[in-house]
């Protein structure tokens, strides 16, 4: 990863200290009220998406029924995009060309139909994460925030101060979103502001600042608990750092073979139309959901980012042929969920995944420090997916709030990413816009 900085200023004293002015300006006039506003949106959502999960859960709980919900997310989804004419949906591409067009990249109306199919998805028991849709989100308010400063700023003349480029406030809108699904301000801002590996100086401060200030109004409404608590302090030694190098190493070849089977899915089911992905996506995923029905008491392996079976994984000892059967349950549900025309992120379900590796592996390996190989597989198995080793290792530190699981997190993250990078090709260039 580098960091790009801008070209070095040679300005007087009083040109420098002008522009330190304009900048802090704009941070505190336009960044700051944007993060709180895309927050204050973000905490609604995720609120009310919980409270409908948990209705659902309250009204079907037991029912055989409860497997149509997986099913009827991906048919509706899919339904809807063609109905609407939207299409495909890929929210990588559309930030993607926010970098370089972002009013092209974010059109309202459409807009706000991929919200929709970002909802069905997600709420209905799809296999796919908050954060995708949640930055994806937050840069579209970003553009929307733009494009209503310089309307005003034509009537206004004191608002013209406070236009600058679009780009730093697409990203700053995303990071408060992303910062509400984390429950972590720096994750959330470093997530956002990343793009093929590389940071700029100049996205990632507006990043942080929306970030911050995002987080802060989810916590006025939610309060500040981490999003993956672990029990008990952790102490660094020899014997944790030595066993975080097999489980990075497993953890980058699990992160291959998902990356594999979601590439192989997407050109399996890639001749059907929309519509025809979303019902056998759907009926895929309703079997996935049966055993977490059937065996384990409802326990939503497959369903949304997989939070709850991380919480699980977690709070009790689990069989590592139990903690298996979860990360291939994920795995598939996820790859199928993404080919078969869901709309979502898959950071989350990653976490999940790699959390089931390594409760598996932690049974053998350190039987002595429960949730401690748990919460290290989670971030590395993310990280490989993505091929990122900071945004994982700050994620680990933010949402459980033990620090001392940094270093072994480093080592646990770099060897599952150089796994990837070593037996997986690069990913294919974006699309030019």
């Amino acid at each position: 990863m580098t960091i790009a900085r801008p070209a070095s200023l040679h300005l007087s004293s009083r040109a420098r200290h002008l522009r330190l002015f304009a900048h802090a300006r704009r941070i505190l006039l336009s960044i700051l009220p944007l993060g709180a506003a895309v927050g204050l949106a973000m905490s609604l959502v995720v609120l009310a998406l919980d409270a409908a999960v948990a209705h659902l859960v309250l009204r079907y709980g037991h029912n055989p029924l409860r497997l149509i919900l997986p099913f009827s997310a991906l048919v509706l989804c899919t339904l809807w995009l063609t109905w609407t004419r939207i299409g495909e949906v890929s929210l990588f591409e559309d930030l993607d060309l926010a970098k370089h067009s972002p009013f092209e990249a974010f059109p309202f109306w459409k807009s706000l139909g991929k919200v929709v199919g970002c909802g069905l998805t997600i709420g209905l028991g799809g296999s796919t994460g908050l954060e995708g849709p949640a930055k994806w989100l937050g840069a579209a308010l970003g553009v929307q925030f733009h494009r209503g400063l310089r309307a005003l700023s034509r009537r206004v003349r004191l608002l013209r101060r406070l236009k600058g480029q679009p780009l730093p406030t697409v990203t700053a809108g995303a990071a408060a979103a992303v910062a509400v699904v984390f429950r972590a301000p720096l994750s959330g801002a470093l997530f956002a502001a990343e793009h093929d590996g590389d940071l700029r100086s100049d996205e990632l401060f507006p990043a942080v600042v929306a970030a911050a200030a995002g987080y802060a109004v989810f916590v006025a409404l939610a309060g500040s608990r981490p999003l993956l608590p672990l029990e008990g302090p952790y102490v660094l030694n020899v014997r944790e750092l030595l066993t975080a190098i097999p489980l990075g190493l497993a953890c980058g070849l699990g992160a291959g073979l998902f990356l594999t089977v979601r590439d192989g899915l997407r050109s399996l089911l890639a001749p059907l139309p929309l519509w025809g992905r979303g019902i056998a996506g759907g009926l895929g995923l309703a079997l996935l959901a049966t055993p977490g029905h059937v065996l384990f008491h409802d326990l939503a392996i497959t369903q949304r980012g997989g939070l709850d079976l991380v919480v699980s994984l977690l709070r009790a000892p689990t069989a590592p042929g139990e903690a298996i059967l979860f990360l291939v349950l994920k795995l598939l549900a996820t790859a199928l969920t993404l080919a078969a025309g869901g709309v979502g992120g898959m950071w989350l379900c990653t976490v999940a995944m790699g959390a089931a590796l390594g409760s598996a592996l932690g049974f053998w390996l350190l039987p002595a420090y429960p949730g401690l190989m748990t919460m290290l597989g989670a971030v590395a198995f993310a990280g490989a997916s993505h091929r990122t080793l900071l945004v994982p290792v700050v994620f680990l530190a933010e949402t459980t709030g033990q620090a001392g699981l940094v270093v072994p997190g480093i080592l646990a993250c770099a060897f599952a990413v150089l796994v990837v990078r070593v037996h997986l090709p690069p990913p294919p260039p974006r699309r030019s816009h």
